[in-house]
């Protein structure tokens, strides 16, 4: 219990790696004290338990936490489920700001789960989109038991009451059979995509051959976006391996390919933006189950707060990195050479002077 209240400055950051090793290594240094590994090992226990309490504790400290949390930031979706005998199920959390900004998000929902650490373990599922500046916008942050058909029902349920519907909105996801069955009856005609990387993944686990040769195909002809494209390639990729190809056919082209798409997944290809957002939670996924909501409201604040501040000191109508790219593209354009006749040339930029004007004016009477 002494040293462990000695070294309870090192816990306070989750991001802090403290091992008891390096509890040894400090107390022999700094005060000449020799523990055992096991001596080393409880005094982090005891450190953790002064500073966040009993894991159990944390639970009790739930029910009031949704509801200061609720109350602050009026228009959030927050649920508490128990079992019949009064013992925690899940907890769905979707703050204000999450559920205003996502009618200036493409419907593009990419969800995933990852393993909580804590004594109690648990899975924690996140749906995330991409803001119009491209970052990461997190939508929603549930902690359920494990990835079943009943937590991912729950899931996408809580989604829809709190997000509700949108036209061409889809889901994509790793391979996950949970998601694509309860997808389907929550929101039924919603398009469900799998990621490429996971397929590619099983690809290059089940396949064992021409594996070089196949990934530049295989991503190619994801990304494609004409059937021309498609169909050569995945003609390539029957010459290098045949059952790559129907192992493909059976997924589904539409569930991976770009050009098969029934609706516009823009170029969200993959799951990488839950993935990342999974490594930003990785240290504190050993937190108590309060204090990990907290760490996800605060990540969620900083960030949206960082984007206000840049979005307060831009003074064009777009953001920094698309403000540049349309002048590097602006730049590229005068080294293009133009082959068309004099006349020609003078009655494009005739059209192209007028069509300025009307901006400028305001009005068009140009057609």
């Amino acid at each position: 219990m002494v040293v462990g209240s000695m070294v309870i400055p090192k816990y306070a950051n989750p991001k802090i790696i403290y091992t008891p090793k390096d509890i040894q290594a400090d107390m022999l240094s700094e005060h000449g004290m020799n523990l055992t590994y096991m001596q080393a090992w409880r005094a982090k226990e005891k450190a953790l338990e002064f500073l966040r309490g009993h894991p159990a504790d944390s639970y009790n400290k739930l029910p009031s936490y949704l509801y200061i949390l609720e109350k602050t930031y009026s228009g959030s979706v927050v649920k508490l489920k128990k079992t019949d005998d009064d013992c925690f199920m899940y907890v769905f959390v979707a703050i204000c700001t999450s559920i205003s900004g996502w009618e200036y998000c493409r419907p593009v929902v990419v969800v995933d789960g990852t393993f909580l650490k804590s004594a109690y373990t648990g899975i924690m599922l996140t749906s995330s989109t991409i803001d119009a500046s491209g970052t990461i916008l997190p939508l929603v942050y549930v902690v359920v038991d494990s990835e079943n058909d009943a937590s991912w029902k729950w899931f996408f349920e809580q989604f829809k009451h709190a997000y509700g519907e949108r036209p061409n909105i889809c889901v994509v996801s790793d391979q996950n059979e949970s998601i694509l069955k309860e997808t389907s009856i929550v929101y039924p005609g919603m398009p469900h995509y799998s990621c490429i990387w996971h397929i590619w993944t099983n690809i290059r686990a089940k396949f064992k051959k021409g594996h070089l040769k196949l990934s530049e195909l295989y991503f190619a002809t994801a990304r494609s976006y004409t059937l021309d494209e498609f169909n050569e390639r995945m003609s390539k990729i029957e010459e290098i391996d045949p059952r790559v190809k129907v192992y493909l056919y059976n997924i589904g082209y539409h569930r991976w390919s770009r050009v098969h798409a029934t609706v516009n997944r823009t170029w969200t290809m993959t799951s990488n933006i839950a993935e990342s957002l999974n490594a930003v939670t990785k240290d504190a996924r050993d937190l108590p189950i309060v204090e990990l909501l907290e760490y996800m409201r605060t990540l969620l604040e900083c960030w949206t707060n960082e984007k206000l501040l840049k979005t307060k000191g831009t003074f064009t109508y777009l953001r920094f990195k698309f403000n540049k790219e349309l002048d590097d593209n602006r730049t590229l354009s005068h080294k293009l050479r133009v082959r068309a006749s004099t006349d020609y040339l003078y009655t494009i930029l005739y059209g192209v002077n007028r069509y300025i004007v009307c901006l400028e004016n305001k009005r068009c009477s140009c057609g």
